[in-house]
């Protein structure tokens, strides 16, 4: 696991240390897709070929995924549903002064956009 900052340059780095110091990388989740810049970056100055030899996937689903080369598979989470589950659960507790925080699952489904950068044509 590679901790990233705000700053591209240094994340930049982050990934070639990574890339360079193990051979058996052979998949990079990001948690955005802004810190897949650097990766694809570091892939092109290492010669290393998305998806051949780095598989890529992140989470969130904007448009730019679809336009990068190779484009970007991504892990869509339904923000809005989230936020309006959470909110259901703070505006029950709010109304009631006796609510009582219980454990409990609510599974909201995500969706898995496969594209480009992780399957080999």
């Amino acid at each position: 696991m590679v901790q990233c900052s705000n700053n591209a340059d240094e994340n930049y780095m982050l990934i070639m240390e990574l890339l360079q110091q193990n051979d058996i990388t052979d998949g990079i989740v990001a948690s955005v897709e802004k810190l897949t810049t650097p990766v694809y970056m570091a892939c092109q100055t290492l010669a290393l070929n998305v998806p051949q030899d780095i598989k890529l996937v992140c989470f969130s689903n904007l448009e730019t995924a679809a336009i990068l080369n190779p484009s970007l598979t991504t892990i869509t989470q339904p923000a809005f549903d989230m936020g309006k589950a959470a909110a259901t659960i703070l505006f029950k507790a709010l109304g009631n002064p006796n609510f009582s925080i219980v454990k409990e699952d609510i599974i909201i489904p995500s969706t898995l956009v496969v594209r480009g950068s992780t399957s080999v044509m």
